[in-house]
């Protein structure tokens, strides 16, 4: 059965009709509508990821206008009459999008159905046309018998960890069958993204495949959602970017697989949908993230694992603190700051292979003598060398110590050099 024919394969074909349907590409669901000569339409939306005025997937019925019902039979009537003349499309879509019709010639029914852009020209432009209009036109004023939509219900702060509780809400006639989260494989996944009023500040974490933490309330793999109820899952996640206070939105997209034997229509299988953006849920953190001497350091060593490293020339992608390393596994004792989209530096490659990221530059690495400790770990003292062939600042070893943050460093005073030119320097955490 063709996609299409799977938009209308359940309705009453009686009267005939037809039905017009785009799929996605590989990891998407289709788009469908299926139409009676009754006037009669469902729409079918399984594809809605890339929709930002729409939210969640599902199936919807209503009644064509008299208007649009005249245009549906002169489309049914050209469906029937093709003789498999091409379309001459300079552009063809990019999705592919099937047709089907069932037709009668006095007893006899068949039915006719395959790729819109090998019909004519003159059938395939108000058909494809038709089919937009009426997914454009319809769905708001129209009822759901199949609705399945994903909801943010609400994101509380652990610790270190934020607990994300994410809602699936069946709100059509029939139940659903789907998968736990964590048996998702990809394609499917599950996502949330959190944005604060600063355009730069947005991250998204792929949730599904994490454990659950609410594991005991799901203890099998399969999970039937009853029609006007819904399923929540809980998970724990960090975040991976800065958080300032403020006021934040989240988010969630989706990328599933439904299963029904009582839905109307045969095409909701994989679905891709995402929450109403225009009613985010929204979290005010009255601290920031990270903070603490731990979260700090949790955040730091996390994301050191997570960003690759760079070789001499490439384009700075993540700006931090970098420091040269060896595949030996030795490493240079200070670290460098790497400005974004600038040129890793060149290095001795008698002692270093490459880049490796190391801290963020929120907090800094250097600060003068009786100030506040910016971040916490080793430290220790330098002084600024100006003389002529200087091969760098000085080092004093013996004034090497650790520091809390927030903590005041020392003052010290060496002799013949001016306190001015003193500065310490972090080694590491």
């Amino acid at each position: 059965m063709s996609s299409a024919d799977a938009i209308a394969s359940k309705q009453e074909d009686s009267v005939g009709g037809f039905s017009i349907s785009s799929m996605g590409g590989g990891i998407f669901g289709t788009t469908g509508i299926g139409v009676q000569m009754d006037g009669k339409v469902r729409i079918a939306l399984s594809d809605t990821l890339t929709q930002d005025d729409i939210s969640g997937v599902g199936s919807f019925i209503n009644q064509l206008s008299p208007d649009d019902l005249q245009n549906a039979r002169e489309i049914h009537r050209l469906l029937c009459q093709n003789k498999g003349q091409k379309a001459d499309l300079s552009k063809r879509s990019d999705y592919a999008i099937q047709y089907s019709a069932t037709c009668f010639d006095g007893q006899q029914r068949t039915v006719v159905q395959g790729p819109l852009f090998d019909v004519s020209t003159e059938i395939y432009q108000p058909a494809f046309q038709f089919f937009r209009h009426v997914v454009d036109t319809y769905v708001r004023r129209s009822r759901a018998d199949v609705k399945l939509d994903v909801v943010v219900d609400s994101v509380v702060r652990q610790k270190d960890r934020l607990l994300v509780s994410i809602k699936l809400v069946n709100s059509g006639d029939y139940p659903m069958d789907t998968r736990v989260p964590r048996k998702w494989d990809e394609p499917y996944g599950l996502w949330i993204v959190c944005e604060a009023p600063e355009k730069d500040a947005k991250w998204t974490v792929q949730l599904s495949g994490l454990p659950l933490f609410n594991e005991s309330e799901y203890p099998e793999e399969t999970v039937t959602i009853p029609p006007r109820r819904s399923v929540t899952y809980q998970f724990l996640i960090v975040p991976d970017k800065i958080m300032k206070m403020g006021t934040y939105r989240f988010n969630a997209s989706v990328v599933m697989g439904i299963s029904s034997d009582k839905f109307p229509v045969n095409s909701m299988g994989r679905v891709d949908f995402h929450s109403d953006y225009k009613n985010p849920h929204h979290v005010i953190f009255d601290r920031e993230y990270p903070s603490t001497p731990q979260e700090w350091k949790d955040f730091e060593t996390r994301k050191a694992r997570e960003v690759s490293f760079l070789m001499p020339g490439a384009t700075v992608a993540e700006p931090g603190y970098y420091r040269a390393a060896s595949v030996a596994g030795t490493r240079d004792q200070f670290v460098r700051m790497l400005e974004q989209g600038a040129a890793a530096p060149d290095l001795d490659f008698q002692r270093w292979d490459r880049w490796e990221w190391e801290a963020d530059p929120a907090r800094a690495t250097i600060c003068k003598p009786g100030e506040t400790c910016p971040r916490e770990g080793r430290w220790i003292l330098r002084a600024k060398d100006y003389s002529y062939g200087s091969k760098g600042d000085l080092i004093y070893p013996q004034h090497q110590q650790r520091f809390r943050m927030s903590e005041q460093v020392p003052t010290f005073d060496i002799a013949n050099v001016d306190r001015s030119r003193l500065f310490w320097e972090w080694l590491s955490a």
